[in-house]
């Protein structure tokens, strides 16, 4: 196996045939669009669940719209779909309020967190989220060393400045400051509402307890976020430019690379060319790979060694120390393990990061943020070096290249924890990090797709049972997995003679499966911290009633409320909302998302 993986070094350095080669946030009114959503009828729904029939399948979809720009997003931890999913969707609200000329009536906001949001949302920081989006930042102008203070004044004077700044959407600015106590405005409870695990109700009262406005949010995974009214009628989420090169399926992403003898990375580019200039898409991806590398750097700093994450779990840094042994070459074993020493400390810098509320880049999802990053700074700084001038590919193609197979896992299946379990996550992740390096030491879009499919297919079944709801314990350690999953996935692919494989098995019939499997998970494994590690852990807890009663009121468990909930908003189940959906939704094709 030692062998195997250090021969992935010479994959930089080989010379594939010219012929192989050549084959080589958007916001909007939250009553109207979902922040970049494009659930609805500018999206294909998932693919249909019977493999044998593709083309007749594919040929009902639409064309995938997401951007690799609303895929890659710049904000901060820990959790995408618990963090900046709910930000994003305050935000909103508040632009709808201003939008309504409504702000300057109210006196009360309250905010309902359901589901997932509710028990794990502590743990996801989704509580200071709420905070934050009321006063109208967007996530990627959050300077996370400037949250703990803020906060704090919030908590001491009691005082919250909620508004709009004002953006292509909404030119109006304006603020108001309220009364806000966070623990009797955000509530929490455990009861989810109809057509996602991850919903949440605003709601903006006046000085006599009427209520002036109320929106539900959905907040479906990777920081997209939906309104009730997006998801019950599919609307579109924008009114841009259709693709270059449309494709429904990575299928036809690959008959599109055969007929136009084009990579993935440049159908994605000319695409992304038909709302930006070419100069702006360079510019978009510089902005992201600085961000992620920056990330890197900070999770390695020397100075950052032994830090103790948040929260009771008392886990400390382990990046910075793995990083400086791994610089020493005398020890042998280390020598042996050269691929993963690398990837170890770059996925987990990006994590350690990622838990204490810091800058990154959802890639897809936060939670699974150290994957793509974690790749990419490997070979940046340890395979590209050893390629030849001209075989040397850029950042760009590398998170071109992801950006297909993780916008194909949201469009066709879901990238939410809550909806499919870590599979969806960390899975689509792996499958990213794999086609991107791919890619970028050479490989043809039929051994890109094929080594996104080995990732994903590997990662089946993965569930998501975060520790107290902490996106620390498996979740940090999950990337670095998932990150040597990917390298092994690209090293069966390259140093392996062509075999019928493809036949066998495709990316779409995997992300397929990948969607059936979350919708059978039960609950307990979807980011609900009720099952698996997490009730393992509790229940030890349980063990140690003083010790267990501090952790609870630290975790805000007993603010959890259970039962119905309290305004008479849900009728069906969740079960029954996937059939509801599927039957609304037959226009597009299919259900959309998990």
């Amino acid at each position: 196996m030692a062998d195997t993986m250090m021969d992935i070094e010479d994959f930089a350095m080989s010379t594939l045939p010219s012929g192989d080669r050549a084959l080589g946030q958007q916001d909007g009114d939250p009553t109207k669009r979902g922040a970049g959503c494009s659930t609805g009828s500018a999206c294909g729904g998932c693919s249909q669940s019977s493999a044998h029939s593709e083309a007749s399948e594919t040929s009902e979809l639409r064309p995938i719209t997401t951007s690799t720009f609303e895929l890659f997003k710049i904000g901060i931890g820990p959790s995408s779909s618990h963090t900046v999913g709910p930000l994003v969707a305050c935000r909103n609200f508040m632009r709808s309020l201003v939008e309504s000329a409504l702000l300057e009536d109210v006196v009360r906001v309250h905010v309902e967190l359901c589901g997932s949001l509710a028990l794990t949302g502590i743990g996801h920081y989704t509580n200071k989220a709420v905070v934050l989006g009321l006063t109208g930042v967007s996530p990627a102008d959050v300077n996370p060393s400037s949250i703990e203070p803020f906060l704090a004044k919030v908590a001491e004077t009691g005082l919250l400045k909620i508004g709009f700044p004002g953006d292509d959407f909404c030119a109006r600015s304006e603020y108001a400051e309220i009364f806000f106590d966070e623990e009797r405005d955000v509530t929490l409870h455990a009861e989810e509402l109809p057509l996602h695990p991850n919903g949440m109700v605003c709601r903006a009262l006046d000085d006599e307890g009427e209520e002036l406005l109320e929106v539900t949010y959905y907040s479906i995974g990777g920081g997209f976020v939906c309104t009730e009214h997006e998801m019950m009628t599919g609307e579109p989420a924008s009114s841009k430019k259709g693709p270059a090169f449309p494709f429904v399926s990575m299928t036809d992403l690959m008959d599109t690379c055969q007929r136009e003898g084009m990579s993935i990375a440049e159908v994605m580019r000319r695409n992304e060319e038909v709302q930006r200039t070419p100069e702006e898409v360079d510019a978009a991806l510089a902005d992201i790979w600085r961000v992620m590398e920056a990330c890197v750097d900070r999770g390695l700093a020397r100075s950052k060694a032994g830090e103790e994450l948040p929260g009771p779990l008392g886990i400390k840094r382990r990046a910075p120390d793995l990083y400086h042994n791994a610089q020493d070459d005398s020890n042998v074993l280390l020598g042996v393990m050269d691929q993963l020493k690398w990837l170890d400390c770059y996925a987990l810098a990006v994590m350690e990061e990622n838990a204490c509320m810091g800058q990154v880049v959802t890639a897809p999802t936060n939670g699974a943020s150290g994957v793509v990053p974690g790749m990419l700074a490997y070979y940046m700084r340890h395979l590209r070096p050893k390629q030849c001038e001209e075989q040397r590919s850029s950042p760009a193609d590398f998170l071109l290249t992801a950006a297909s197979v993780g916008i194909m896992a949201k469009e066709r299946a879901c990238i939410s924890g809550a909806a499919g379990g870590c599979q969806a996550e960390v899975g689509t992740a792996t499958a990213m990090a794999a086609a991107g390096l791919c890619a970028v030491l050479g490989g043809t879009p039929a051994q890109v797709e094929e080594a996104a499919e080995i990732a994903m297919e590997h990662s089946l079944g993965m569930t998501c049972d975060p520790v107290l709801g902490l996106v620390q314990v498996p979740c940090i350690e999950r990337n670095a997995m998932g990150a040597s999953k990917a390298l092994n996935a690209v090293t069966l692919v390259m140093k392996s003679p062509s075999t019928e494989r493809r036949s066998l098995l495709s990316y779409d019939a995997v992300l397929r499966v990948m969607k059936e499997t979350g919708q059978e998970m039960s609950a307990k494994y979807r980011e609900t911290a009720q099952g698996g590690l997490a009730a393992d852990y509790e229940a030890k807890l349980a063990a140690q009633p003083e010790k267990w009663a501090q952790v609870q009121d630290l975790m805000g468990m007993r603010r959890v409320q259970v039962g119905p909930r309290r305004r008479e908003t849900r009728r069906i189940s969740y079960s029954e909302s996937m059939q509801m959906r599927r039957e609304l939704s037959g226009k597009i094709g299919d259900l959309g998302h998990c």
